[in-house]
């Protein structure tokens, strides 16, 4: 009995200290599921599948702290093209329920595609949206929800057996700072991203995709993630990663990421991934994060491995 109660005041002392910093630890829980849909971390990349895509993820961590009041996320993405595929249009909603705090977020993107020799093809995006922010202030023990503005850029090269993406999907600088409040001004995180992947045959029927992705940010370490995914058949897709200096509103962090997809069908794939944490922090009393993952393609043109 004491050491569960141990965990939930630790858990909501981590809840008031991750308040004030809510616009961070929101927009992180999109950018590790860049996995899933490369979307989440570059606006270019919409309408690469070609095909209208819907995505979902349900995403839980924390199962040692029970209550209705502790972290869970569901994230929705859709994007397809337009124009010939020469316009790609995106749309993500997130809903990031942090103990004592709800944030949610609406983005949209646009992407203009050109066709190089060989049928490579570059594009240029950007998105904006709005992200709702529960912000806590100190001062008065409150929290207030605020409407921020959010946009990003970027670029995204794909070839049939090579991709590599420049992407910044936040460029919003302006401090948030309540009235009359004596805490330190609220300010987003601006990531540079940086990756770039590959497609080989590693047997007759399977696939290796081998993929880096580089984070850089002001005060933070170079983050680093290392993946490789294998495709058997074109049915079963299985992911390890590993991500060094990854940076949270707390700290940086370093973990393993293993995924499984499943092709039930041309039209529908589901998954499952968890991330194993290695970090030593007392507000983190379980260090896993689980995440259902639910992909429909009503009209596929062609498999898509990413």
């Amino acid at each position: 009995m004491i050491r569960p109660l141990i965990w939930k005041i630790a858990g909501v002392t981590a809840l008031l200290i991750a308040g004030s910093q809510m616009a961070w630890a929101q927009r992180e829980v999109l950018y590790s599921q860049y996995h899933i849909n490369p979307l989440t971390i570059n606006p270019a990349y919409s309408g690469a599948r070609e095909s209208l895509t819907m995505s979902a993820v349900f995403r839980r961590k924390w199962f040692g702290l029970q209550g209705p009041g502790f972290p869970i996320t569901q994230s929705f993405g859709a994007d397809g093209a337009v124009a010939g595929g020469k316009v790609g249009i995106g749309f993500q909603a997130l809903n990031d329920r942090m103990g004592l705090y709800s944030a949610t977020a609406f983005n949209a993107s646009l992407a203009y595609r050109i066709t190089l020799p060989s049928m490579a093809k570059l594009s240029f995006g950007a998105s904006g949206g709005i992200n709702v922010l529960p912000i806590y202030d100190p001062a008065s023990s409150t929290s207030i929800n605020k409407a921020v503005p959010s946009f990003g850029a970027g670029i995204y090269y794909e070839a049939e057996r090579f991709w590599a993406g420049l992407s910044m999907p936040e460029l919003v600088t302006r401090p948030l700072t309540l009235t009359g409040s004596q805490s330190a001004p609220l300010r987003y995180q601006r990531p540079l991203f940086i990756n770039f992947g590959g497609r080989f045959k590693a047997g007759e029927s399977i696939d290796f995709l081998p993929s880096i992705l580089l984070t850089h940010q002001s005060g933070f370490p170079l983050g680093i993630d290392l993946n490789g995914k294998l495709w058997i058949e074109q049915k079963l897709g299985l992911t390890l990663s590993y991500r060094a200096n990854n940076a949270t509103f707390i700290s940086t962090q370093n973990y393993f990421v293993v995924m499984a997809e499943y092709e039930l069908s041309k039209s529908i794939r589901v998954g499952y991934s968890l991330s194993s944490r290695q970090v030593e922090n007392p507000f983190y009393p379980q260090k896993s994060v689980h995440e259902v993952i639910f992909r429909y393609t009503p009209n596929p043109i062609k498999f898509r491995y990413q």
